[in-house]
C-alpha cells in the first residue's frame, strides 16, 4: 500500500471516528433533554373556564419557554441523565435559573393534565379522605379557594399528600413545587391552580377570584385521584419493602465499646454535637422529603411511614445516637474507598482529628454520597436502621419494666401516665417518659438503662446509660434490665458530660 492509500485510510478512519463522537454527543445531549407535555384538548376546549388565546399563550409561550430554558440550563453543565422529577425533588443542588424553569416545566406538565374539557366527578378513595380530612367536600373547596386569594404575586395552590398520608392545602410562591426538597412542609402535589397573571388575565383582567371559582368547572378528577392512588400505593409498597428488608435474620452490627467511646468524646463538644445533629437532619430531609411531616397537635415534626407504614420512623433518632454516628462514618469511609481515595478517609478515635472542621468535612461527604448511602440497597444503611430500632425497643423495654418494678413497689399509692412514644412532644422536647402520681403528688421522670454504679465518698456515679445530657424532669430513673434493679434520683446531678453523677442525698429510691 502507498503512501497516498494509507493516507486515505487514515483520514476515512478519522471521520468514522469524529461521525461516532459527534453521535454520542448528540446521544448524551438528547438523554439530558426535557421532553414537552403534550396538550390533552385543543386550545377551545376549556371555554368555560379559560379562552382559547390564553390558552394557546400559556403552553406555547410560558411552558415551552421553561422547558426550552431548563433544557439549556441543563446542558451547560454535567448533570447526567435526569428525569424532571428528580431534579424537582433534588432542586436545591442547582442553582436559580434551573429552579424557576424546571418548576415551570413540572408544575405545568402536571396542570394540563388536572384540567379537562369534559366534567369529571369526584369519587372514590380521594373523596373519602378528603372528607375525613377536612369535613366535607365544599370546606375542602372553600380552603382550598381561601389559600388561593391569600397569595400575592404570582405562584401556585396545591391539595398536597403529606409524608404522613394526610391531605393539606398550601401554596407556593413563583414556580415552585411542594416536591422540592427545599419547600418547608412539603408534599406531593395532586391538584393545583396556575396564579400567574398570564394564566387568567386575557379574560378575568383584575377579576382572580372569579377564575378561581371557575377552576372546578374543569378538574380532571380521574386524573387526580390517579395520582393519589398512586402515591399511596407507591409509598405502602416502599415501607412494605423496606419492612420486609430489615426482617431478614440477620442481626444489627454495632461499633465496639471503644469506637462509642470515642464518638461521646466527639459529640460532648456542643458545637460539634449540633453541627452534626442540624446536617444529617437536612441531608435525611432531602432524601427522604415525601415523608417528612410537619409539626402537629401533640406530635413533633419529623419522618414518617419510612420503615413501616405510617409510623414514626427510627430515621429520626439518628442524628442523636452515637452508635450510628460511627456506623455513618464507616458507610462513608467504604464509599471513600470505591473511588479510590482512601487518604480522605475519617478517623476519630485520634484525638487530634476530633474537630469541628473535620465533622464539617464529614457532613459534606455525607451530603456528596447520600445518593449511595440512604437506600434500601446499602447494606450499611439497612444495618443502621436495624440498630436504630434495637436501641428503640431496649428503651421502650426499660420504661415499661421500671413501670412494672416501681407499681409494684408502691402497690396502690402510685398511678403511672406514660407520656414517652415516638413524636411525641413531652418525651422529645422534655425528657418526660413516665408521669408518676405518688401519694397524690406529680412526678415526670426520665427512664434510662445502667449496668452498675461506681460509690466514690458522697457521689454516685451511674454506669453505661447510653446519651447523658439534662431532662427538664423531677426523677432521673435508671434500671438494669437484667437485675431489674431501679435506683430513683431526684433530677439534681452534679455537671458531668460525660457521665451522671450524684450526691448520695439525692438517691430517693433504691428498689431491689
Amino acid at each position: 500500500m502507498n503512501k497516498t492509500e494509507k493516507k486515505i485510510e487514515q483520514l476515512e478512519l478519522q471521520i468514522v471516528e469524529q461521525k461516532v463522537t459527534r453521535e454520542k454527543e448528540l446521544l448524551i445531549t438528547e438523554m439530558k433533554k426535557i421532553g414537552i407535555e403534550k396538550l390533552p384538548y385543543s386550545y377551545s376546549a376549556l371555554k368555560q373556564f379559560i379562552d382559547p388565546e390564553t390558552m394557546d399563550f400559556h403552553y406555547n409561550k410560558h411552558y415551552k419557554g421553561y422547558v426550552d430554558k431548563l433544557n439549556d440550563a441543563l446542558s451547560k453543565k454535567k448533570y447526567g441523565d435526569l428525569e424532571l422529577e428528580q431534579i424537582i425533588k433534588t432542586i436545591s443542588r442547582f442553582d436559580k435559573t434551573i429552579r424557576n424553569n424546571a418548576g415551570g416545566a413540572f408544575n405545568h406538565a402536571l396542570f394540563w393534565n388536572m384540567l379537562s374539557p369534559e366534567p369529571k366527578r369526584l369519587k372514590g378513595d380521594l373523596q373519602k379522605k378528603i372528607i375525613k380530612d377536612f369535613g366535607s367536600f365544599i370546606l375542602f373547596k372553600k380552603k382550598f379557594e381561601e389559600i388561593a386569594k391569600e397569595r400575592f404575586g404570582s405562584g401556585w395552590v396545591w391539595l398536597v399528600l403529606t409524608g404522613r398520608n394526610t391531605l393539606k392545602i398550601m401554596s407556593t410562591p413563583n414556580q415552585d413545587n411542594p416536591l422540592m426538597n427545599i419547600i418547608e412542609g412539603g408534599g406531593f402535589p395532586l391538584l393545583g391552580l396556575d396564579l400567574w397573571e398570564h394564566a387568567y388575565y386575557l379574560k378575568y383582567k383584575n377579576k382572580r377570584d372569579e377564575y378561581i371559582s371557575n377552576f372546578w368547572k374543569v378538574v380532571n378528577w380521574d386524573f387526580v385521584s390517579k395520582l393519589y392512588e398512586m402515591k399511596t400505593e407507591t409509598k405502602l409498597l416502599e415501607s412494605t419493602e423496606m419492612k420486609k428488608i430489615i426482617q431478614d435474620a440477620t442481626p444489627p452490627q454495632f461499633c465496639s465499646s471503644s469506637e462509642i467511646s470515642d464518638y461521646k468524646e466527639l459529640t460532648s463538644n456542643r458545637a460539634i454535637k449540633s453541627l452534626y445533629q442540624n446536617g444529617i437532619t437536612e441531608i435525611l430531609k432531602e432524601v427522604f422529603q415525601e415523608f417528612w411531616v410537619e409539626k402537629q397537635k401533640g406530635e413533633m415534626s419529623g419522618f414518617y411511614g419510612i420503615e413501616s407504614e405510617g409510623a414514626r420512623s427510627v430515621l429520626n433518632n439518628l442524628n442523636t445516637n452515637f452508635n450510628t454516628f460511627c456506623l455513618l462514618t464507616k458507610a462513608v469511609n467504604k464509599q471513600i474507598d470505591e473511588i479510590g481515595k482512601p487518604n480522605k478517609k475519617f478517623n476519630f478515635s485520634k484525638k487530634e482529628k476530633r474537630t469541628i472542621e473535620e465533622v464539617q468535612r464529614l457532613i459534606k461527604a455525607l451530603d456528596y454520597f447520600k445518593g449511595k448511602i440512604f437506600v434500601k440497597e446499602n447494606k450499611d444503611f439497612i444495618n443502621i436502621i436495624k440498630v436504630l430500632l434495637q436501641l428503640w425497643e431496649r428503651g421502650q423495654k426499660s420504661e415499661d419494666k421500671s413501670t412494672s418494678v416501681i407499681e409494684k413497689y408502691f402497690g396502690d399509692r402510685i398511678k403511672t401516665d406514660k407520656t414517652s412514644g415516638a413524636g411525641m412532644e413531652l418525651d422529645a422536647l422534655s425528657g418526660i417518659d413516665v408521669v408518676y402520681t405518688l401519694d397524690g403528688v406529680k412526678h415526670t421522670a426520665q427512664v434510662k438503662p445502667f449496668s452498675g454504679v461506681k460509690k466514690d465518698g458522697e457521689t454516685i456515679t451511674i454506669l453505661n446509660t447510653g446519651d447523658v445530657k439534662p431532662y427538664k424532669v423531677d426523677w432521673m430513673i435508671f434500671i438494669n434490665d437484667k437485675t431489674e434493679k431501679v435506683l430513683i434520683f431526684k433530677n439534681e446531678p452534679i455537671q458531668n458530660q460525660k457521665q451522671y453523677v450524684f450526691k448520695d442525698s439525692s438517691l430517693i429510691h433504691e428498689i431491689n
